[in-house]
């Protein structure tokens, strides 16, 4: 469950720092394999450092992309820049992952988690929320005005429901007007929020970003990815995973499960976790915490209404058709039109 204390503090990054990066490029991979072959089994992950891209992973697919024409097309939409070397090192899935696939049970083990509170903010810790809406702003305003480079980060201070500190960092050009700049991003991205405890740029210079600055690494930012390390984890990162891979699809039906618990009226806070074993389709096990305890009632509620088999998962949220790159900047389940973030009645 989310931690009880009254101060917390998340973050969020914009999609030129380099982990966000690497998470969009293995999506984006991802998207193209499964838009001309919905079964294709892709486990693929990026490493950027300097002017270099490295590729990695497995596939098993009908079709093939054209994977260093795609990453540097990529690359420089997300970045502006437009000369970076791709190692392309994608091999083919084994046939011990892909025949426990085809037989309906789950790729490998592990644990995956959901979790849902009871507010206005997507049923997420409203801290949370608001650092990836920042992000979201900060990168279509840099988008539309080009007032700054695409790396950069949000961080926020929770104490009591309020704001304690607001920290934003981005990247721009070395001779820019840093009060000018401050003004602009408090005028056009926070608009709506007091700027009493804001902090831009408050060490300086952030000249070098990217791949320039730091490695990048796909699956890196997985926790500020999901709920900001308020709510569990099980350590498995989703970006470049198709629909198969239980990493993934489970985590979108916790969280699926857990959002409608709350959004039912059964609880105020719900958090949801499965665990697999390799080839088997049922999970291993299946545990439900509401309101800070064990619920054996409201499991049955879960157990009757959701079957958590992966190609159940699959099917129920239309995983097939779902293009992922999107999740791949400001959280898996901040966008309310994902279909994992759909509320039904139970």
């Amino acid at each position: 469950m989310k931690c009880n204390s009254s101060a917390y503090t998340v973050e969020s990054v914009l999609k030129g720092h380099p982990d966000k990066i690497c998470d969009q490029i293995s999506d984006g991979l991802l998207d193209q394999y499964l838009e001309k072959d919905s079964y294709a089994h892709t486990a693929i992950e990026c490493l950027g450092t300097s002017n270099t891209l490295i590729v990695a992973g497995e596939v098993n697919s009908v079709i093939t992309v054209p994977v260093e024409e795609y990453c540097k097309k990529l690359y420089q939409k997300i970045t502006g820049i437009s000369s970076i070397s791709v190692v392309n090192l994608l091999s083919q899935q084994s046939s011990q992952l892909r025949m426990a696939v085809e037989n309906g049970g789950a790729s490998d083990q592990g644990i995956m988690y959901g979790y849902a509170c009871d507010n206005k903010y997507n049923y997420l810790p409203y801290g949370y929320w608001l650092v990836n809406k920042i992000a979201k702003r900060l990168d279509s305003y840099r988008e539309k005005s080009e007032k700054f480079l695409s790396d950069g980060k949000v961080q926020v201070i929770i104490s009591e429901n309020v704001i304690s500190k607001l920290t934003i960092n981005v990247q721009h050009l070395p001779d820019i007007d840093m009060e000018q700049l401050r003004m602009d991003i408090q005028e056009n991205v926070l608009y709506d929020i007091d700027k009493t405890n804001v902090y831009i740029n408050e060490d300086g210079e952030f000249v070098c970003g990217g791949f320039t600055n730091d490695t990048g690494l796909t699956g890196r930012k997985i926790i500020i990815d999901t709920y900001g390390g308020l709510a569990p984890h099980g350590g498995g990162a989703f970006s470049g995973k198709d629909p198969t891979k239980v990493d993934r699809s489970a985590a979108y039906m916790c969280r699926f499960v857990a959002k409608n618990i709350v959004a039912n009226g059964f609880a105020k806070e719900c958090c949801i976790s499965v665990a697999y074993e390799f080839g088997k389709e049922q999970p291993t096990m299946l545990y439900v915490i509401t309101d800070g305890i064990y619920s054996s009632q409201i499991k049955n509620i879960v157990e009757t209404n959701f079957d958590f088999r992966p190609q159940a998962i699959i099917e129920r949220l239309n995983l097939r058709k779902t293009k992922f790159m999107p999740t791949s900047t400001y959280g898996h389940f901040t966008n309310p039109d994902y279909p994992w973030e759909n509320i039904i009645q139970l």
